[in-house]
């Protein structure tokens, strides 16, 4: 071999790995799909929880003292929070999310009564229906990232 000829190895070797890199690249990108479905999810679920608190409580003719806007925000900011966190952990702030979302429907039935079971009930289930469905692509997402 003269000494102007090169070993076509390492090109082979890096065009796999090119190869592999692109892959890995596009599945990452499929599994962000469902990742914005479920920060898309995160946002409106703060969006609904921000006009169903004000709409329960001119309703109701509640008050809405300083201590009641600071509590709406508090659920509010929370899921744009976890909305926000989905772009480093989706899997654990969806998660996350789902709970929290059960937790505040559980709450309002200890203080609204077994009124709250059935009020939106079905924004209720569809948010939590996009929650879950985006749990496998975000798991995915995040097991793409650790190996890569």
């Amino acid at each position: 071999m003269s000494e102007h000829q090169t070993d076509p190895a390492p090109k082979s070797e890096n065009e796999i790995a090119d190869y592999y890199d692109g892959v890995k690249k596009l599945e990452i990108k499929g599994y962000e799909t469902g990742i914005k479905k479920a920060r898309t999810a995160l946002f409106v679920t703060a969006g609904l929880l921000l006009l169903g608190e004000i709409i329960s409580g001119s309703t109701i003719d509640f008050a809405f003292t300083p201590l009641m806007i600071g509590i709406i925000v508090f659920e509010v900011g929370i899921f744009i929070a976890l909305a926000l966190w989905t772009k480093t952990k989706p899997y654990t702030a969806i998660i996350t999310g789902i709970i929290i979302f059960i937790l505040l429907w559980g709450a309002s039935i200890v203080v609204l009564g077994g009124k709250a079971v059935y009020s939106g009930i079905i924004v209720k289930i569809i948010i939590i229906v996009n929650l879950i469905s985006a749990l496998k692509p975000a798991k995915a997402w995040e097991d793409a990232k650790k190996n890569s």
